[in-house]
């Protein structure tokens, strides 16, 4: 309570100051650049395509970018992005130049992120990058940007109901918005919005007389059997969910003030607050009650042009991550206390040799400590020192060359790994071509090296995952399609990936241990176009992917596929913009999984269709949406043992004021 006040007093007093702050005339100064801003392919999603499909959550955006999501239920319970294979502790999420992942286990709850205050979302597949905020990506990289300044004032109000047509529930779920984005004097501005979500999660499933979940379209009729053929007509019966319900909260305020030539600094706060009921798996009576109180309070401070040589950009967070876990069994009764100092700072030099160069240096810092009913208490300061040198060569050439060093320490145990990367891109008007080369090193987390508790233990003498990938990319981009159709563009491209990864981190005898090897191999692929001024928009991504695990440890699991991951993901999204309504459309596919190492078992692919319909706004002001999840009413698993939603309807508005 008394840090919530000691917050609330800071931010009404720098409020007070920056309200009454000396104004400046804003000039976004830019230097001389003939570089390409980046050699990384990115996915890239603006808030305007998150607000038209009505996306509920993060998780259900990045399954929409054709990336796998591991999810344990509906709408707040736990949902793990898998990007090229590899797990959500290798896939860094950075929120304006901070990353965010927990330290103890490695993730980050995307729950935790209201959409609606975000402006920008890009992802980046595999492990080249280039900024030092996001050095340790294996999988992937997936960059928030929130909204922070706007020059008009702005308040906006959204409330929306959800049913999964259950007649005991028939009302499950109410999801409740607010925003408010203003200017105060000429040069400073605040952008803040809340959200409250109530779902009751009591969706149907549907299992068979050995209480097995069913899967297949329209309640489960279609169903594969050992041998590859498809059985129609499983006979079965609908449950519904219970012990799942989830009330959660979030804020976040931003308060950004110009100064100078297009100098400025922000700061903000972001805070979420989630009540979670955790049913485990289907046949499981076991069930949790998950309490998440999340806070991350940042500084940013940007001068671009310094000395007409340099951007300049300073990051610092506090991040605060209370967890509090109890299920039927008190022995598992668990709290963690998880507090952080982070900071990143770089500085781009765009003007040497003429702008040919582009030269960028940083540092990348933490400082976190842990209190844990599990874990103990640890202190651990991890951090990342990079340069990255990029060279137009001429004739569309650039090269790219980030070089990194990095280290964590541990109480006394130090980790330490220099990581080499090389790209090259050639492109025109329309084509693209790019490659590179990378190391990767994923440091063990707290989790791994110190765990004690259901009978598994950590390992402090575990060494850090490695390995090497390899990239070869081809796009074409901004092609107009016909000459008489204005406002016709397709874009597309593919990316061939090879990795390389040994020392994985894996639980075995119940302690953690380095034991896996394994090969990466596959293709990202995507797809979007645009026609006649965007009333005709559609994009495809997918991944297909083939991995083999290749550590002799056991004869059993060499050579076989490794476990949850799929061989091909896609999903299809389009959207039609009439003047009266906007419709939008999508549909996912999820590959078949392996559920061990041995390849015995597997999950059944499944296929995911939605449908959102936005209304004209009525006076200008009051705009109503409907969608529709699931239209198939495919029962699907995508962790075993765990019963997904099947068919809901969602009906909402908002309304905008300016």
């Amino acid at each position: 309570m008394k840090r919530r006040i000691f917050i609330l007093f800071l931010s009404i007093h720098i409020f007070a100051f920056l309200s009454f702050a000396e104004e400046a005339e804003i000039v976004l100064p830019s230097l001389t650049t003939y570089v390409p801003g980046s050699v990384e392919q990115k996915i890239v999603i603006t808030n305007e395509e998150i607000k038209t499909a009505h996306f509920e959550s993060f998780a259900e955006l990045v399954e929409r970018c054709g990336i796998q999501m591991l999810s344990y239920g509906a709408f707040g319970l736990e949902s793990k992005p898998s990007i090229r294979g590899f797990t959500d502790e290798t896939v860094r999420v950075v929120i304006d130049g901070i990353c965010v992942n927990n330290a103890q286990y490695g993730t980050f709850d995307l729950s935790s992120i209201n959409l609606d205050s975000v402006e920008k979302i890009e992802i980046i597949r595999g492990g080249f990058t280039e900024g030092v905020e996001d050095e340790e990506a294996v999988g992937g990289v997936i960059y928030i940007s929130m909204k922070k300044a706007q020059p008009d004032n702005s308040f906006s109000a959204e409330i929306a109901a959800k049913t999964f047509f259950n007649y005991e529930q028939p009302l499950d779920s109410v999801f409740q918005k607010l925003a408010f984005a203003g200017q105060f004097g000429e040069n400073t501005f605040i952008n803040s919005s809340a959200a409250f979500n109530y779902a009751n999660n009591r969706f149907l499933y549907k299992v068979d007389k050995l209480s097995s979940l069913c899967d297949g379209a329209f309640g489960g009729l279609v169903t594969a059997g050992k041998d590859g053929d498809l059985y129609w007509g499983k006979k079965g019966v609908f449950r519904s969910q219970e012990n799942a319900c989830v009330v959660d909260g979030h804020s976040s305020t931003f308060v950004t003030h110009y100064f100078g030539e297009g100098n400025y600094f922000s700061i903000g706060d972001l805070f979420y607050a989630g009540h979670k009921n955790t049913p485990g798996q289907v046949n499981s009576k076991n069930f949790g009650l998950l309490r998440d109180y999340n806070n991350n309070l940042s500084f940013s401070l940007w001068n671009p042009a310094v000395f007409d040589c340099f951007n300049l950009k300073n990051s610092v967070s506090w991040l605060s991550n209370s967890r509090f876990y109890k299920n039927d069994s008190a022995s598992e009764n668990s709290r963690h206390f998880i507090n952080s100092i982070k900071y990143t700072g770089s500085a781009d030099f765009n003007s040497i040799a003429g702008g040919r160069v582009f030269q960028t240096v940083g540092l990348s810092a933490d400082f976190t400590t842990l209190d844990s009913t599990n874990d103990g208490k640890h202190l651990q300061f991890s951090g990342v020192i990079k340069e990255t040198s990029k060279i137009a060569a001429g004739g569309g050439w650039t090269f790219s060359f980030p070089l990194a060093f990095k280290f964590s320490v541990n109480d006394n145990k130090l980790n330490f790994a220099f990581v080499p990367k090389t790209g090259v891109a050639w492109e025109n008007g329309f084509w693209r071509f790019s490659a590179d080369v990378y190391r990767m090193v994923q440091f063990p987390n707290i989790d791994d090296l110190f765990w004690e508790g259901g009978g598994f233990h950590g390992n402090s003498n575990l060494r850090p995952e490695s390995g090497w990938g390899a990239d070869f990319g081809v796009a074409l981009k901004n092609i107009q399609i016909g000459k008489k159709r204005g406002g016709s563009f397709l874009n597309c491209g593919f990316t061939i990936f090879s990795d390389y990864y040994k020392d994985k981190i894996r639980w075995a005898n119940n302690i953690t241990e380095n034991l896996s090897s394994a090969f990466y191999f596959g293709v990202d692929f995507n797809l979007s176009a645009v026609f006649f001024n965007k009333f005709w928009t559609f994009a495809i991504n997918g991944e297909y992917l083939y991995n083999r695990l290749l550590g002799k440890e056991s004869k059993y699991t060499y050579g076989k596929r490794i476990m949850w991951t799929p061989d091909f993901v896609c999903n299809f999204s389009t959207a039609l913009n009439f003047s009266l309504a906007k419709v939008s459309f999508s549909a996912t596919y999820t590959g078949r999984r392996y559920t061990d190492n041995m390849n015995l078992y597997y999950l059944n692919p499944y296929v995911l269709m939605n449908l959102a319909v936005e209304g004209s706004a009525f006076g200008g002001k009051f705009v109503p949406y409907l969608k529709i999840d699931n239209l198939l009413n495919w029962q699907y698993q995508s962790v075993e043992g765990y019963a997904m939603p099947g068919i809901s309807l969602t009906v909402g508005g908002r309304y905008v004021l300016k």
